[in-house]
């Protein structure tokens, strides 16, 4: 790897960050900066230099190679954002410093922007959570075109062959095992090897077949939902945006149409989005015909994953990031890690988090057991773990469980401490790569919104299944329960009906209700059913 002088680049940051560097009036630059390049926000416009380095997949390190890329970019990008990309402009000396756009000796190049509101990515609109089904569509057809149009060229199939493709996924994961222990477990790790290793086989010839069937094109090759902009009241093309696709290396933008399309599920599922995700995929496959294609989505998503939380990993790791940055990213590495998996996982293995909760006498004690079995699930009861530490408390009197409705083990502040020790036992088998059912009545939201703000930070999906039967059937179980751990009977069941507090919208989501009567292997089987429709059993 070769780089210039780090104190000339800092030093040509330092003077174009300054107003007078500008051939406008700006009181105010913001600076941002990767690895590769410098970003100047200035009021209205947007500057964007390339940082004189050399690595393996770009080459900066010349004026010339600079200007060419700058080219580039704005060749490559105006395919998607045609009024964004205004044209590459010199960095020139002008008396006692840098200035862009003057005349004078040029000293560098730096491609100009308009400046883009932050708060309308589809990034930024999901994080409000103000995203549509609409706006999903939208931008599945509007990637679809725009992939349909895209340009072919028989001398760049060779990037997408299954030679190559293999060995970028396999280096990959190869450079990320230095991350074991940190960013993922081992068991993680391995389990991932050996999955991404199965598709690979099972795809081999698929890969080999589209690559000389002219689905490998000049495409974006960085399709983050970070880089789409919405703006839904402006007509088509006006209405996306779409910015920062890949020009420093073409094997990274020419590619399989579904490794393109790929970034915006992965993100999807991300943010805990596994319904949008599905929604685009769907609409895109629909817009394209393309049946073939959806074979190779899984492995591309947990491919973009994989290459996500490598770079997230070693963001962690760098000792110029501020702790914050670093907690932040490793956060993110290790959700971004267990979405690699899952992708490729079968069903009944993949990372999941279920909720089983009903009424007392409902039946989901009895379901979690039958999922358990059937679904290869660990199951966390909140009533044993309410009396494992409660056997562990030196205060006896406090937890006895022979006191009122709301006191003792069933006062406010024990019922808190179990459903945060159920948390954190989740957590630790989720992290892991495991599957959890809690049982639990999770009346309240405050006791479920923990459980699925943990799925999103870990990025596994998570279901909420509710029991339901009528109250005379809950009643006769309640009136035979004999030897179970709950102590629940009617009365209790009659106050909890009291405390139940319907779903928030994001809890909605995950929300699935079905029928508990019956025998226990017809409930189970009902409830199997509900998982395979979230292709987790």
């Amino acid at each position: 790897m070769h780089t210039m002088n780090p104190s000339h680049i800092a030093a040509m940051i330092a003077e174009l960050a300054e107003p007078q560097a500008y051939p406008y009036p700006v009181e105010h630059i913001d600076v941002v900066q990767t690895h590769i390049s410098v970003v100047f926000l200035a009021g209205q416009f947007v500057y964007k230099i390339k940082k004189p380095v050399k690595l393996p997949f770009l080459d900066f390190s010349t004026l010339e190679q600079r200007r060419f890329f700058c080219d580039e970019e704005v060749r490559i990008n105006r395919r998607l954002a045609p009024d964004v990309y205004l044209g590459v402009v010199p960095i020139c000396q002008h008396g006692q410093g840098l200035c862009f756009e003057r005349s004078g000796l040029v000293h560098d190049w730096a491609v100009k922007m308009m400046r883009l509101p932050d708060e309308v990515t589809f990034d930024a609109r999901l994080e409000r959570d103000t995203l549509t089904q609409t706006d999903v569509l939208r931008l599945a057809e509007r990637i679809a075109r725009f992939h349909d149009d895209a340009p072919r060229d028989e001398s760049m199939l060779k990037f997408g062959r299954f030679e190559s493709i293999t060995r970028d996924i396999r280096d990959n994961l190869a450079v990320a095992e230095q991350q074991v222990g940190h960013t993922l477990t081992r068991a993680v790790y391995s389990r991932l090897c050996r999955v991404t290793d199965d598709a690979l086989e099972v795809l081999r010839e698929t890969i080999e077949r589209r690559a000389a069937s002219g689905f490998i094109r000049e495409l974006h090759g960085d399709l983050h939902l970070d880089h789409v902009y919405l703006f839904p009241n402006q007509p088509p093309p006006g209405d996306f945006v779409i910015v920062d696709g890949i020009e420093f290396n073409e094997a990274f933008r020419w590619i399989d149409v579904v490794a393109d399309m790929a970034f915006c599920v992965m993100d999807f599922l991300f943010h805990g989005r596994r319904d949008l995700a599905r929604q685009f995929a769907a609409d895109y496959f629909t817009w394209t015909r393309d049946e073939e294609g959806r074979r190779l989505l899984p492995l591309y998503t947990s491919y973009r994953a994989a290459v996500r939380a490598k770079v997230d990993g070693i963001t962690a790791c760098e000792p110029e990031v501020t702790l914050e940055q670093q907690t932040a990213a490793a956060r993110q590495a290790r959700a971004h890690w267990l979405i690699a998996l899952g992708e490729l996982e079968s069903p009944s293995q993949r990372p999941a988090l279920l909720l089983v909760s009903g009424l007392p006498g409902t039946g989901k004690s009895t379901v979690a057991r039958g999922l358990s079995e059937a679904a290869n699930f660990q199951v966390i009861r909140t009533d044993v773990v309410r009396k494992e530490l409660a056997s562990a408390s030196a205060d006896v009197a406090q937890a006895s469980a022979t006191s009122g409705i709301q006191d003792g083990l069933y006062a406010p502040e024990w019922i808190e401490r179990t459903y945060a020790e159920c948390l954190r036992r989740a957590e630790d088998e989720l992290r892991e790569g495991g599957r959890v059912i809690i049982d639990a009545t999770f009346l309240q939201e405050s006791y479920r919104k923990p459980f699925a703000d943990l799925t999103k930070s870990l990025g596994v999906p998570i279901v909420w299944l509710v029991c339901e039967v009528p109250a005379d059937v809950a009643q006769q179980r309640l009136e035979s329960r004999q030897g179970d751990a709950s102590d629940a009977d009617w009365t209790v069941y009659q106050h909890a009906a009291t405390c139940w507090e319907p779903p928030s919208d994001s809890s909605h989501r995950m929300l699935r209700c079905f029928d508990a009567t019956g025998l226990p292997e017809e409930v189970t089987a009902r409830a199997i059913t509900i998982l395979r429709s979230e292709e987790l059993a």
